[in-house]
């Protein structure tokens, strides 16, 4: 079987879909993937093992008019590649590929789109639905096998689209082999490595500093309790995208000294370590690694309660929801954290297991191939 990738950068393959690709590849399948080559801003991605990348100039902004120069240039990879599959990702990506591949279809190819989170969704402004819904609703019509990573996003395509087949599987998977409870001796090491005292709780928000992320969220509840909780700490890691915006935001409510903007960061379990919570301000998500991660290291969880979130701190049962933009709550969540010792069930994040999506994909790719 020959596969062909797409993703708008390059980064989300290296992130997110090594594991199929290399399962793919044991099984002695060839696979390419197309790409706008982000290695400057997310480096050490190890895509090695794709036999074939094709350089694509795609734009996150779908306004772009750089997106119809790489669509032309999708096309003809697609073309030329005469694909078995091609499983398509992102969301501008996604759309570009299934316009890109319609001749493909019709001389066989079986596409694939995976969903990583719907741009409508619950709560979403009604531009969103107005821009994007009607475009996904056309799009599935040239879809094979439409793959949604969260139950909102499920019902929501099963009610809707007419794509070939709707399926719900639960993210990319998680190497839950690499996280673990950390015991008292890694933490300490943890901690002295990062500067960080023995008496400070430390909440763990690893995300990219952007408006979806709604780190203020995060700041806003620690200034309500800042002179009760002295001792807390905020790390970050992640693209410093509002950096001096937020630096500028915590200096107004006084915890500057509580806050860590870290930039990009490939240590997190380190991070994870050091942590006892940790803690998620999004807008939306599709089905956050992140918070996986969390629970497979048997960190507590305060997170949003929205889609994607809410999907993951249901499922591992280590964890309190507050609503979007209540700063009270939240405040009253960390708290409590601070508190209260909590033994996570660490059987229930199997489901997230790399090992389990990766054969669920396979066994997809199988039967529609």
């Amino acid at each position: 079987m020959k596969i062909l990738y797409v993703a708008t950068v390059r980064s989300h393959i290296g992130q997110f879909h090594m594991p199929v690709i290399q399962a793919l590849k044991d099984a002695g399948h060839e696979v390419h993937a197309a790409f706008h080559d982000n290695s400057a801003d997310k480096p050490g991605l190890d895509l090695s093992i794709i036999d074939q990348t094709f350089e694509v100039p795609f734009e996150r902004s779908p306004y772009s008019p750089q997106n119809a120069k790489a669509c032309k240039i999708l096309k003809k990879v697609i073309d030329e590649g005469n694909y078995d599959i091609i499983h398509c990702h992102t969301p501008v990506g996604g759309v570009m590929t299934r316009i890109a591949a319609k001749d493909a279809r019709k001389r066989g190819t079986k596409v694939f789109y995976t969903a990583h989170g719907f741009h409508f969704y619950n709560g979403a402004p009604k531009k969103y639905w107005a821009m994007f819904f009607p475009v996904e609703k056309e799009l599935a019509k040239e879809t094979d096998v439409l793959i949604t990573i969260n139950q909102e996003d499920y019902d929501l395509a099963r009610k809707h689209f007419k794509a070939g087949k709707v399926v719900k599987v639960n993210g990319v998977g998680v190497d839950l082999s690499k996280f673990h409870v950390a015991t008292a001796e890694e933490k300490q090491a943890a901690r002295e490595s990062l500067g960080i005292k023995p008496e400070q709780f430390v909440m763990l928000c690893a995300a990219d500093l952007s408006v979806r992320k709604n780190q203020p969220m995060i700041f806003r509840a620690m200034a309500r309790i800042k002179n009760e909780c002295p001792n807390m700490v905020a790390l970050l890691p992640g693209q410093p995208i509002l950096k001096d915006e937020y630096e500028r935001l915590c200096a107004e409510l006084g915890i500057s000294d509580m806050v860590q903007l870290m930039g990009y960061r490939r240590d997190i379990d380190k991070l994870l370590a050091a942590s006892d919570c940790v803690i998620s301000s999004s807008r939306q998500e599709g089905l956050p690694m992140n918070l996986i991660e969390a629970a497979a290291s048997g960190r507590y969880i305060i997170a949003t309660d929205v889609r994607g979130n809410a999907d993951v701190v249901k499922q591992s049962g280590f964890g309190a929801l507050v609503k979007l933009n209540d700063d009270d709550a939240m405040a009253r969540e960390i708290k409590k954290a601070m508190a209260v010792d909590r033994t996570p069930d660490l059987g229930k994040v199997q489901i997230f297991d790399e090992t389990e999506i990766v054969r669920e994909v396979m066994e997809l790719y199988r039967q529609n191939s």
